[in-house]
Protein backbone atom coordinates (compact mmCIF):
# COMPACT_ATOMS: atom_id res chain seq x y z
CA UNK A 1 0.00 0.00 0.00
CA UNK A 2 1.34 3.61 -0.64
CA UNK A 3 0.74 5.13 2.07
CA UNK A 4 1.68 8.41 0.86
CA UNK A 5 -1.03 8.19 -1.72
CA UNK A 6 -3.42 7.07 0.87
CA UNK A 7 -2.87 10.28 3.27
CA UNK A 8 -3.11 12.32 -0.01
CA UNK A 9 -6.45 10.54 -0.60
CA UNK A 10 -7.59 11.03 3.14
CA UNK A 11 -6.67 14.80 2.77
CA UNK A 12 -7.80 15.23 -0.71
CA UNK A 13 -11.55 13.94 0.77
CA UNK A 14 -11.51 15.65 3.89
CA UNK A 15 -11.37 18.90 2.02
CA UNK A 16 -14.83 18.13 0.28
CA UNK A 17 -18.40 19.13 1.67
CA UNK A 18 -20.20 17.14 3.36
CA UNK A 19 -22.52 15.62 0.16
CA UNK A 20 -19.07 15.21 -2.12
CA UNK A 21 -17.47 13.15 0.72
CA UNK A 22 -20.61 11.11 0.96
CA UNK A 23 -21.18 10.31 -3.03
CA UNK A 24 -17.47 9.00 -2.75
CA UNK A 25 -18.07 7.27 0.05
CA UNK A 26 -20.83 5.40 -1.03
CA UNK A 27 -19.08 4.70 -4.44
CA UNK A 28 -16.32 2.72 -2.84
CA UNK A 29 -18.20 0.78 -0.14
CA UNK A 30 -20.77 0.18 -3.09
CA UNK A 31 -17.67 -1.50 -4.89
CA UNK A 32 -15.70 -3.46 -1.98
CA UNK A 33 -19.38 -4.92 -0.79
CA UNK A 34 -20.93 -5.84 -4.02
CA UNK A 35 -17.64 -7.52 -4.79
CA UNK A 36 -17.95 -9.20 -2.21
CA UNK A 37 -21.11 -10.87 -2.41
CA UNK A 38 -19.45 -12.10 -5.81
CA UNK A 39 -16.43 -13.47 -4.23
CA UNK A 40 -18.23 -15.32 -1.07
CA UNK A 41 -20.59 -16.78 -3.57
CA UNK A 42 -23.80 -14.92 -2.45
CA UNK A 43 -24.35 -13.67 -5.95
CA UNK A 44 -24.75 -17.18 -7.62
CA UNK A 45 -26.51 -18.48 -4.51
CA UNK A 46 -29.06 -15.65 -5.81
CA UNK A 47 -28.92 -16.90 -9.36
CA UNK A 48 -26.85 -14.13 -11.34
CA UNK A 49 -25.16 -10.69 -11.37
CA UNK A 50 -29.09 -8.75 -11.91
CA UNK A 51 -30.70 -10.65 -8.83
CA UNK A 52 -27.49 -9.15 -6.64
CA UNK A 53 -27.59 -5.99 -8.30
CA UNK A 54 -31.40 -5.79 -7.60
CA UNK A 55 -31.23 -7.25 -3.58
CA UNK A 56 -27.79 -5.08 -2.91
CA UNK A 57 -29.50 -2.04 -4.18
CA UNK A 58 -32.44 -2.63 -1.78
CA UNK A 59 -30.62 -3.49 1.32
CA UNK A 60 -28.43 -0.22 1.02
CA UNK A 61 -30.93 1.92 0.70
CA UNK A 62 -32.93 -0.12 3.02
CA UNK A 63 -30.24 0.06 5.63
CA UNK A 64 -28.72 3.77 5.14
CA UNK A 65 -32.07 4.91 5.16
CA UNK A 66 -33.04 3.75 8.74
CA UNK A 67 -29.39 5.15 9.48
CA UNK A 68 -30.85 8.70 7.97
CA UNK A 69 -34.09 8.72 9.64
CA UNK A 70 -32.63 10.25 13.08
CA UNK A 71 -31.55 13.47 10.65
CA UNK A 72 -33.78 16.19 9.95
CA UNK A 73 -32.54 16.53 6.15
CA UNK A 74 -31.71 13.25 4.52
CA UNK A 75 -29.20 13.68 1.11
CA UNK A 76 -29.93 11.33 -1.23
CA UNK A 77 -26.64 9.73 -2.76
CA UNK A 78 -26.80 7.74 -6.31
CA UNK A 79 -23.28 6.40 -6.53
CA UNK A 80 -22.15 5.59 -9.80
CA UNK A 81 -21.82 1.68 -9.60
CA UNK A 82 -24.54 -0.52 -9.25
CA UNK A 83 -27.68 1.44 -9.80
CA UNK A 84 -30.02 -1.29 -10.66
CA UNK A 85 -32.89 1.49 -11.11
CA UNK A 86 -31.82 4.38 -12.79
CA UNK A 87 -35.22 6.41 -12.17
CA UNK A 88 -34.44 5.70 -8.19
CA UNK A 89 -31.86 6.36 -5.52
CA UNK A 90 -29.30 4.21 -4.02
CA UNK A 91 -27.76 4.99 -1.35
CA UNK A 92 -24.66 2.53 -0.41
CA UNK A 93 -24.56 -0.60 1.53
CA UNK A 94 -24.72 -1.34 5.09
CA UNK A 95 -20.73 -0.20 6.06
CA UNK A 96 -21.88 3.35 4.46
CA UNK A 97 -25.34 3.50 6.93
CA UNK A 98 -22.81 3.28 9.48
CA UNK A 99 -20.69 6.19 8.56
CA UNK A 100 -24.08 8.20 8.15
CA UNK A 101 -25.38 7.24 11.79
CA UNK A 102 -21.98 8.65 13.09
CA UNK A 103 -22.39 11.61 10.81
CA UNK A 104 -25.80 12.29 12.07
CA UNK A 105 -25.99 11.14 15.35
CA UNK A 106 -22.33 11.64 17.01
CA UNK A 107 -23.02 15.90 17.38
CA UNK A 108 -26.74 15.02 18.20
CA UNK A 109 -26.29 12.58 21.15
CA UNK A 110 -23.20 14.93 22.65
CA UNK A 111 -26.00 17.83 22.36
CA UNK A 112 -28.73 16.54 23.93
CA UNK A 113 -26.86 15.95 27.20
CA UNK A 114 -24.71 19.05 27.21
CA UNK A 115 -27.20 20.25 29.91
CA UNK A 116 -27.39 17.17 31.93
CA UNK A 117 -27.02 18.11 35.75
CA UNK A 118 -24.38 16.45 37.85
CA UNK A 119 -24.66 12.86 38.19
CA UNK A 120 -27.66 12.83 36.41
CA UNK A 121 -28.01 10.02 33.57
CA UNK A 122 -30.42 9.17 31.01
CA UNK A 123 -31.26 6.31 28.57
CA UNK A 124 -33.96 6.04 25.88
CA UNK A 125 -35.17 4.51 22.86
CA UNK A 126 -35.24 7.20 19.44
CA UNK A 127 -36.82 4.39 17.48
CA UNK A 128 -36.92 0.21 18.12
CA UNK A 129 -33.81 0.22 16.57
CA UNK A 130 -32.02 3.49 17.89
CA UNK A 131 -30.66 3.77 21.59
CA UNK A 132 -29.12 6.47 23.28
CA UNK A 133 -27.79 6.98 27.03
CA UNK A 134 -25.75 9.61 28.04
CA UNK A 135 -24.10 11.37 31.18
CA UNK A 136 -21.98 14.36 31.74
CA UNK A 137 -19.02 11.83 31.37
CA UNK A 138 -19.98 9.78 28.71
CA UNK A 139 -22.56 10.07 25.66
CA UNK A 140 -23.83 6.50 24.00
CA UNK A 141 -25.64 6.00 20.98
CA UNK A 142 -26.15 2.53 19.00
CA UNK A 143 -28.40 1.12 16.45
CA UNK A 144 -29.35 -2.59 15.58
CA UNK A 145 -30.92 -2.78 12.05
CA UNK A 146 -31.74 -5.91 10.44
CA UNK A 147 -33.18 -5.87 6.65
CA UNK A 148 -34.73 -9.34 4.73
CA UNK A 149 -35.74 -9.26 1.48
CA UNK A 150 -34.70 -10.68 -2.71
CA UNK A 151 -33.69 -13.77 -0.37
CA UNK A 152 -30.90 -11.94 1.45
CA UNK A 153 -30.95 -10.84 5.33
CA UNK A 154 -28.60 -7.40 6.16
CA UNK A 155 -27.69 -6.61 9.12
CA UNK A 156 -26.13 -3.28 10.67
CA UNK A 157 -24.44 -2.56 14.59
CA UNK A 158 -23.66 0.44 15.13
CA UNK A 159 -22.17 1.93 18.35
CA UNK A 160 -21.21 5.63 18.89
CA UNK A 161 -19.05 6.51 22.16
CA UNK A 162 -17.93 9.52 22.91
CA UNK A 163 -16.63 11.69 26.24
CA UNK A 164 -16.30 14.55 25.86
CA UNK A 165 -14.73 16.11 28.80
CA UNK A 166 -10.77 15.94 28.34
CA UNK A 167 -9.49 14.39 31.63
CA UNK A 168 -6.66 16.37 34.01
CA UNK A 169 -4.16 16.30 30.87
CA UNK A 170 -6.40 17.48 28.63
CA UNK A 171 -6.94 14.33 26.82
CA UNK A 172 -10.32 12.84 25.26
CA UNK A 173 -11.56 10.30 23.37
CA UNK A 174 -14.47 8.95 20.91
CA UNK A 175 -14.97 5.15 19.41
CA UNK A 176 -17.37 4.07 17.03
CA UNK A 177 -18.00 0.17 15.96
CA UNK A 178 -19.50 -1.08 13.31
CA UNK A 179 -20.65 -4.80 12.11
CA UNK A 180 -22.37 -5.19 8.65
CA UNK A 181 -23.18 -8.66 7.47
CA UNK A 182 -24.79 -10.41 4.26
CA UNK A 183 -26.11 -13.59 3.92
CA UNK A 184 -28.58 -15.62 1.57
CA UNK A 185 -31.91 -15.74 3.92
CA UNK A 186 -31.87 -19.14 6.06
CA UNK A 187 -27.91 -20.35 3.86
CA UNK A 188 -24.25 -20.07 5.31
CA UNK A 189 -23.08 -18.24 2.20
CA UNK A 190 -22.34 -14.28 2.19
CA UNK A 191 -19.85 -11.90 4.07
CA UNK A 192 -19.52 -10.02 7.17
CA UNK A 193 -17.19 -6.99 8.08
CA UNK A 194 -16.47 -5.23 11.28
CA UNK A 195 -14.91 -2.01 11.38
CA UNK A 196 -13.56 -0.36 14.83
CA UNK A 197 -12.92 3.20 15.13
CA UNK A 198 -10.87 4.67 17.55
CA UNK A 199 -10.20 8.87 18.29
CA UNK A 200 -8.23 10.39 20.88
CA UNK A 201 -7.97 14.13 21.10
CA UNK A 202 -5.60 16.91 22.91
CA UNK A 203 -7.09 19.95 24.00
CA UNK A 204 -4.74 22.90 25.01
CA UNK A 205 -5.04 25.62 28.15
CA UNK A 206 -7.16 27.92 25.64
CA UNK A 207 -10.12 25.26 25.12
CA UNK A 208 -8.96 24.54 21.76
CA UNK A 209 -8.49 20.97 19.66
CA UNK A 210 -4.76 20.95 19.38
CA UNK A 211 -4.29 17.38 18.17
CA UNK A 212 -6.20 14.28 17.35
CA UNK A 213 -5.67 10.59 15.98
CA UNK A 214 -7.80 8.19 14.53
CA UNK A 215 -6.87 3.86 14.38
CA UNK A 216 -8.84 1.44 12.89
CA UNK A 217 -9.61 -1.69 12.63
CA UNK A 218 -11.10 -3.47 9.13
CA UNK A 219 -12.39 -7.00 9.28
CA UNK A 220 -13.83 -9.06 6.42
CA UNK A 221 -14.49 -12.63 5.77
CA UNK A 222 -16.93 -14.48 2.91
CA UNK A 223 -17.84 -17.47 2.94
CA UNK A 224 -19.66 -20.51 0.99
CA UNK A 225 -21.22 -22.63 2.90
CA UNK A 226 -19.12 -21.49 6.32
CA UNK A 227 -16.10 -21.96 4.06
CA UNK A 228 -14.09 -18.62 2.81
CA UNK A 229 -11.42 -16.89 3.56
CA UNK A 230 -10.99 -13.21 5.97
CA UNK A 231 -8.52 -10.68 6.15
CA UNK A 232 -7.80 -8.60 9.08
CA UNK A 233 -6.14 -4.41 8.77
CA UNK A 234 -5.62 -1.92 10.91
CA UNK A 235 -3.89 1.21 10.46
CA UNK A 236 -4.04 4.65 11.87
CA UNK A 237 -3.54 8.65 10.81
CA UNK A 238 -4.01 11.21 11.98
CA UNK A 239 -1.52 14.86 13.35
CA UNK A 240 0.77 12.87 15.87
CA UNK A 241 0.72 9.91 13.97
CA UNK A 242 1.61 9.47 10.20
CA UNK A 243 -0.40 7.33 7.77
CA UNK A 244 -0.27 2.94 8.70
CA UNK A 245 -1.50 0.25 7.18
CA UNK A 246 -0.83 -3.35 8.45
CA UNK A 247 -2.23 -6.26 7.51
CA UNK A 248 -2.79 -8.57 10.63
CA UNK A 249 -3.76 -11.46 9.45
CA UNK A 250 -5.59 -13.46 6.35
CA UNK A 251 -6.74 -16.80 5.88
CA UNK A 252 -8.36 -18.66 2.90
CA UNK A 253 -7.89 -17.08 -0.31
CA UNK A 254 -8.30 -13.27 0.03
CA UNK A 255 -7.83 -11.42 -3.03
CA UNK A 256 -5.48 -8.65 -3.10
CA UNK A 257 -7.54 -5.95 -4.65
CA UNK A 258 -10.10 -6.08 -2.14
CA UNK A 259 -7.37 -5.93 1.15
CA UNK A 260 -5.98 -2.79 -0.39
CA UNK A 261 -10.08 -1.46 -1.46
CA UNK A 262 -10.75 -2.88 2.37
CA UNK A 263 -7.35 -0.54 3.51
CA UNK A 264 -8.79 2.09 1.44
CA UNK A 265 -12.26 2.30 3.02
CA UNK A 266 -10.87 1.73 6.81
CA UNK A 267 -8.70 4.70 6.23
CA UNK A 268 -11.29 7.07 4.92
CA UNK A 269 -13.96 5.68 6.75
CA UNK A 270 -12.34 6.47 10.23
CA UNK A 271 -11.12 9.71 8.56
CA UNK A 272 -14.86 11.05 8.07
CA UNK A 273 -15.87 9.65 11.65
CA UNK A 274 -12.82 11.37 13.17
CA UNK A 275 -14.26 14.29 11.91
CA UNK A 276 -17.84 14.01 13.08
CA UNK A 277 -16.40 12.88 16.69
CA UNK A 278 -14.21 15.26 16.78
CA UNK A 279 -16.78 18.23 15.90
CA UNK A 280 -19.19 16.77 18.77
CA UNK A 281 -16.86 16.55 21.00
CA UNK A 282 -15.45 20.16 20.74
CA UNK A 283 -19.05 20.87 21.01
CA UNK A 284 -19.38 18.98 24.46
CA UNK A 285 -16.71 20.74 26.09
CA UNK A 286 -17.21 24.19 24.74
CA UNK A 287 -21.16 24.16 25.96
CA UNK A 288 -20.33 24.36 30.00
CA UNK A 289 -21.21 20.47 30.17
CA UNK A 290 -17.59 19.46 31.85
CA UNK A 291 -16.80 23.28 33.60
CA UNK A 292 -18.69 25.00 35.87
CA UNK A 293 -17.97 29.05 36.86
CA UNK A 294 -19.53 30.32 39.96
CA UNK A 295 -18.05 33.69 40.59
CA UNK A 296 -18.43 35.77 43.50
CA UNK A 297 -18.78 39.77 44.75
CA UNK A 298 -17.84 41.00 47.72
CA UNK A 299 -18.95 43.73 48.61
CA UNK A 300 -22.47 43.58 46.55
CA UNK A 301 -23.46 43.01 43.88
CA UNK A 302 -26.72 44.59 44.56
CA UNK A 303 -27.50 47.87 46.07
CA UNK A 304 -23.62 49.03 46.13
CA UNK A 305 -22.70 52.50 46.88
CA UNK A 306 -22.71 54.58 43.96
CA UNK A 307 -18.88 54.91 42.67
CA UNK A 308 -17.90 51.86 45.38
CA UNK A 309 -15.47 49.00 44.30
CA UNK A 310 -16.49 44.90 44.41
CA UNK A 311 -13.83 42.61 43.95
CA UNK A 312 -14.60 39.15 41.72
CA UNK A 313 -13.85 36.43 42.24
CA UNK A 314 -13.76 33.52 39.68
CA UNK A 315 -12.60 29.88 40.43
CA UNK A 316 -13.34 27.47 37.33
CA UNK A 317 -14.16 23.69 38.62
CA UNK A 318 -14.49 20.61 36.52
CA UNK A 319 -18.09 19.12 37.01
CA UNK A 320 -16.69 15.97 36.61
CA UNK A 321 -14.45 15.22 39.85
CA UNK A 322 -14.76 19.10 41.47
CA UNK A 323 -11.22 19.80 41.36
CA UNK A 324 -9.49 22.93 39.76
CA UNK A 325 -8.76 23.30 35.93
CA UNK A 326 -6.39 25.93 35.75
CA UNK A 327 -6.20 28.21 32.45
CA UNK A 328 -7.68 31.37 32.24
CA UNK A 329 -10.54 33.99 33.06
CA UNK A 330 -11.62 36.78 31.17
CA UNK A 331 -14.12 39.33 32.28
CA UNK A 332 -15.63 42.09 30.27
CA UNK A 333 -17.93 44.76 30.91
CA UNK A 334 -20.92 43.76 28.72
CA UNK A 335 -23.70 45.88 29.60
CA UNK A 336 -24.27 48.97 32.01
CA UNK A 337 -21.19 50.69 33.85
CA UNK A 338 -18.80 51.97 34.98
CA UNK A 339 -15.97 49.74 34.66
CA UNK A 340 -14.34 46.14 35.55
CA UNK A 341 -10.57 45.41 35.55
CA UNK A 342 -8.79 43.65 34.03
CA UNK A 343 -11.31 44.07 31.17
CA UNK A 344 -11.32 41.90 28.47
CA UNK A 345 -7.43 39.98 29.28
CA UNK A 346 -6.65 36.64 30.00
CA UNK A 347 -6.39 35.82 34.00
CA UNK A 348 -4.54 32.85 34.95
CA UNK A 349 -7.12 30.85 37.33
CA UNK A 350 -8.24 31.37 39.73
CA UNK A 351 -8.62 35.24 38.63
CA UNK A 352 -9.74 37.91 40.49
CA UNK A 353 -10.93 41.22 39.33
CA UNK A 354 -12.31 44.73 40.56
CA UNK A 355 -15.34 46.63 39.25
CA UNK A 356 -16.23 49.86 40.01
CA UNK A 357 -19.56 50.74 39.97
CA UNK A 358 -21.25 53.57 38.27
CA UNK A 359 -21.01 57.39 39.89
CA UNK A 360 -24.65 57.66 40.68
CA UNK A 361 -27.72 55.44 42.33
CA UNK A 362 -29.94 53.39 40.84
CA UNK A 363 -27.41 52.18 37.75
CA UNK A 364 -26.60 48.93 36.89
CA UNK A 365 -23.72 47.25 35.30
CA UNK A 366 -22.64 43.24 33.81
CA UNK A 367 -19.47 41.46 33.80
CA UNK A 368 -19.43 38.56 32.28
CA UNK A 369 -16.56 35.82 32.72
CA UNK A 370 -15.31 32.89 30.65
CA UNK A 371 -12.84 30.40 31.77
CA UNK A 372 -10.75 28.38 29.18
CA UNK A 373 -8.70 25.34 29.90
CA UNK A 374 -7.74 21.82 28.94
CA UNK A 375 -10.95 21.06 30.25
CA UNK A 376 -13.31 22.89 28.63
CA UNK A 377 -15.17 26.37 28.68
CA UNK A 378 -17.18 27.70 31.30
CA UNK A 379 -19.27 31.03 30.78
CA UNK A 380 -21.23 33.13 33.45
CA UNK A 381 -22.66 36.92 34.52
CA UNK A 382 -23.04 39.20 37.67
CA UNK A 383 -25.10 41.55 37.45
CA UNK A 384 -24.29 44.90 39.88
CA UNK A 385 -26.67 47.69 40.73
CA UNK A 386 -26.45 51.13 42.88
CA UNK A 387 -30.15 50.65 43.39
CA UNK A 388 -31.43 51.88 46.59
CA UNK A 389 -32.36 49.45 49.10
CA UNK A 390 -36.28 48.93 51.10
CA UNK A 391 -36.84 51.60 53.66
CA UNK A 392 -37.96 49.92 57.07
CA UNK A 393 -40.58 51.82 58.83
CA UNK A 394 -40.10 52.91 62.58
CA UNK A 395 -41.65 55.89 65.19
CA UNK A 396 -44.69 57.37 65.23
CA UNK A 397 -46.19 59.21 67.99
CA UNK A 398 -49.86 57.90 68.97
CA UNK A 399 -49.21 55.25 66.72
CA UNK A 400 -46.58 52.99 66.60
CA UNK A 401 -45.68 52.47 62.83
CA UNK A 402 -43.67 49.00 60.94
CA UNK A 403 -43.19 47.54 57.76
CA UNK A 404 -41.02 48.09 54.65
CA UNK A 405 -40.96 50.46 51.75
CA UNK A 406 -39.48 48.48 48.84
CA UNK A 407 -39.95 52.00 46.53
CA UNK A 408 -40.57 55.07 47.62
CA UNK A 409 -42.00 55.84 43.99
CA UNK A 410 -44.27 53.11 44.18
CA UNK A 411 -47.26 52.56 46.42
CA UNK A 412 -46.73 50.60 49.57
CA UNK A 413 -48.69 49.98 52.92
CA UNK A 414 -47.60 49.91 56.96
CA UNK A 415 -49.07 48.95 60.02
CA UNK A 416 -49.87 51.08 62.38
CA UNK A 417 -50.61 50.05 66.47
CA UNK A 418 -52.17 52.20 68.85
CA UNK A 419 -53.80 51.69 72.30
CA UNK A 420 -56.17 49.04 72.46
CA UNK A 421 -56.65 49.13 68.22
CA UNK A 422 -54.30 48.55 65.14
CA UNK A 423 -54.75 50.41 61.86
CA UNK A 424 -53.37 50.21 58.46
CA UNK A 425 -52.08 53.33 56.50
CA UNK A 426 -52.45 53.32 52.21
CA UNK A 427 -49.60 55.57 50.51
CA UNK A 428 -49.76 56.87 47.35
CA UNK A 429 -46.80 58.37 45.91
CA UNK A 430 -47.02 61.31 43.62
CA UNK A 431 -43.35 61.24 43.76
CA UNK A 432 -40.23 60.16 45.58
CA UNK A 433 -40.61 62.73 48.27
CA UNK A 434 -44.01 62.89 48.86
CA UNK A 435 -47.85 61.84 47.88
CA UNK A 436 -51.25 60.79 49.60
CA UNK A 437 -52.59 58.47 52.20
CA UNK A 438 -55.86 56.98 53.68
CA UNK A 439 -56.02 54.49 56.45
CA UNK A 440 -58.69 52.54 58.22
CA UNK A 441 -58.30 50.60 61.94
CA UNK A 442 -60.43 49.31 64.00
CA UNK A 443 -60.20 47.70 67.87
CA UNK A 444 -62.33 47.76 70.89
CA UNK A 445 -65.45 48.35 69.51
CA UNK A 446 -64.41 51.52 68.16
CA UNK A 447 -63.58 51.70 63.97
CA UNK A 448 -61.72 54.95 62.58
CA UNK A 449 -60.81 56.28 58.70
CA UNK A 450 -58.80 59.15 57.50
CA UNK A 451 -56.78 60.62 54.64
CA UNK A 452 -54.23 63.65 54.04
CA UNK A 453 -50.45 63.71 52.10
CA UNK A 454 -47.37 62.87 53.24
CA UNK A 455 -44.05 64.40 52.44
CA UNK A 456 -40.42 62.79 53.14
CA UNK A 457 -37.12 64.68 53.67
CA UNK A 458 -33.61 64.12 55.13
CA UNK A 459 -31.03 62.22 53.57
CA UNK A 460 -30.06 58.53 52.82
CA UNK A 461 -29.66 56.29 54.61
CA UNK A 462 -31.99 57.94 56.79
CA UNK A 463 -35.52 59.68 55.88
CA UNK A 464 -38.45 61.11 57.91
CA UNK A 465 -41.96 60.96 56.55
CA UNK A 466 -44.19 63.31 57.90
CA UNK A 467 -48.14 62.53 57.03
CA UNK A 468 -51.30 65.40 58.33
CA UNK A 469 -54.32 64.65 57.66
CA UNK A 470 -58.20 64.43 58.70
CA UNK A 471 -59.33 61.40 60.34
CA UNK A 472 -62.43 60.37 62.04
CA UNK A 473 -63.72 57.50 64.52
CA UNK A 474 -67.39 56.00 64.71
CA UNK A 475 -67.40 57.73 68.72
CA UNK A 476 -66.21 60.84 69.35
CA UNK A 477 -65.79 62.72 66.00
CA UNK A 478 -63.31 63.95 63.22
CA UNK A 479 -60.20 65.39 64.05
CA UNK A 480 -57.06 66.64 62.41
CA UNK A 481 -54.02 63.75 62.85
CA UNK A 482 -50.43 63.59 62.38
CA UNK A 483 -47.51 61.43 63.14
CA UNK A 484 -44.10 61.17 62.24
CA UNK A 485 -41.99 57.89 60.85
CA UNK A 486 -38.66 57.10 60.38
CA UNK A 487 -37.32 55.47 56.68
CA UNK A 488 -34.56 53.47 57.58
CA UNK A 489 -32.70 52.29 54.06
CA UNK A 490 -31.75 48.32 53.88
CA UNK A 491 -29.00 46.78 52.05
CA UNK A 492 -26.58 49.68 51.77
CA UNK A 493 -22.84 48.76 50.98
Amino acid sequence: MDLSALQRLVDTEQAKSQEQQEQELARLDNVLERELWKESGLESSLGGAAAADAAFAAHGKALTGKARAIGDKPIVIVPAAYVADPTGPTIGAGLFGAVILVVLGAEGVVSASNDFKDGEQVSGDLSKEVKVSGSLEHADMSMDATHESDGVTTKLAVKIGISPCPDASGRFEGSAKVDISATKTGGSTGQRGTLDVTVTGQVNDDAKLESSDVEYRMQWADFANSKGSFVDISGAVGDTKPATAALNRSGGKPNGSLQQAAVTIGALYSAIMRIKILDAAEKGWQSGRCVTLKPTASPGPKGMKPGATSTINAAPRSRIDGGPVGGTVKATLTAGGAAVKPDGSKVNADATFTYTAPDAPDKSGTVSLEARSRRGVAKASIDFDTKQGAYVASGGTEVKVSGTVPDLAAPFTLQGKGAGFTVVYSYTPTSGTGGTYTYAGSGSGVTMKGSGTYQITGSNPVLTLKQTGQGCVNVGGCRTTTNVITLTRTGTV
